[in-house]
């Protein structure tokens, strides 16, 4: 790392993945990055040893250790107060960073004045290409995604396997998993919003930098190994009620409570739907017996949160 002012401040957010964390910081610190960056990594009050094991490894490294599970959005925020650089790096632990990705998204963002935030090639651990950019939801794209007919038309999806791999291309939202943002646009804005605790803060945050006049740019050369979902894995049925209550929150937030309400009917609509097909799917494919079975309990929990959302 380089001890140089930093230009880039990179924010891990980090909660119960020790293994992922410090193979994250390793990819980091391992390879020659011609940009000075800092890392500044926020504990959400894990209870592994991911801290210990951290200081010990990576002495030099800044942790900030909430007494509590603050979720993304404010973790991110957080680390963000005490960031030097011109340019932030919101980066998911459960990431391998390869040679040149920072400075690609770095020399992007420079030579691009509308550019406010861009976001990385993300791949799978088998190397396989991994879909991270999407345009702003609507009640439409909602109901035809829920009801999978996106599978036969995918009308709320760029297709995004079909772009130039040696372009940058415009988007409307970027995957916070490597995102980079300009400093100045993230303090226009006042970072993420804290009301979403996990999932949809970067639909929210892009949503709201297309409102100030910024784009945000998928940037290829920039290439992230993403194992994906390591920490919300651990509370699987309470994430997927998480995943719906963001999207509701941002339905009420830029459409109205009308829009919200909207959308949790075609929740409840799309949930019954799912709960009935569930049976036939596990009958045509044994082997998804107990796949099958997970969904119909997570949308029942759906269904029984609804209210609540």
């Amino acid at each position: 790392m380089n001890k140089f002012d930093p230009i880039v401040s990179i924010i891990i957010v980090s909660y119960n993945v020790e293994n992922y964390l410090t193979s994250c910081i390793e990819s980091l610190v391992g390879h020659s990055c011609k940009v000075p960056f800092e890392i500044i990594v926020v504990d959400n009050n894990s209870i592994d040893n991911s801290v210990c094991s951290l200081q010990q490894k990576f002495p030099q490294i800044p942790v900030i250790q909430s007494s509590k599970n603050l979720g993304f959005a404010a973790a991110n925020n957080l680390g963000a107060t005490i960031a030097k650089g011109q340019y932030l790096l919101l980066l998911n632990p459960d990431t391998i960073v390869e040679d040149k990705a920072i400075e690609e998204l770095v020399y992007f963002l420079s030579e691009n004045p509308s550019a406010g935030a861009v976001g990385s090639y993300l791949k799978n651990p088998d190397g396989s290409f991994q879909m991270s950019c999407y345009p702003f939801p609507t009640l439409f794209r909602e109901l035809w995604r829920l009801l999978h007919l996106d599978k036969l038309i995918p009308i709320g999806l760029y297709p995004q396997t079909t772009w130039n791999r040696n372009l940058p291309h415009k988007c409307d939202v970027i995957q916070g998993t490597s995102m980079m943002i300009k400093k100045i646009a993230w303090d226009s804005l006042g970072g993420l919003d804290e009301n979403f605790f996990m999932y949809s803060e970067e639909v929210d945050f892009c949503y709201r930098l297309a409102k100030a006049g910024f784009e945000c740019y998928w940037v290829p050369q920039s290439k992230v190994i993403h194992y994906g979902g390591q920490s919300t894995s651990q509370f699987a049925r309470e994430m997927f009620l998480q995943l719906y209550r963001a999207k509701t929150q941002f339905f009420k937030k830029h459409q109205g409570q009308v829009a919200a309400g909207i959308y949790k009917l075609i929740l409840l609509v799309a949930s019954l739907i799912r709960i009935s097909f569930s049976p036939i799917s596990a009958r045509i494919t044994p082997r998804q017996k107990d796949h099958q079975k997970q969904i119909r309990e997570n949308y029942k929990y759906l269904i029984s949160s609804l209210p609540r959302l």
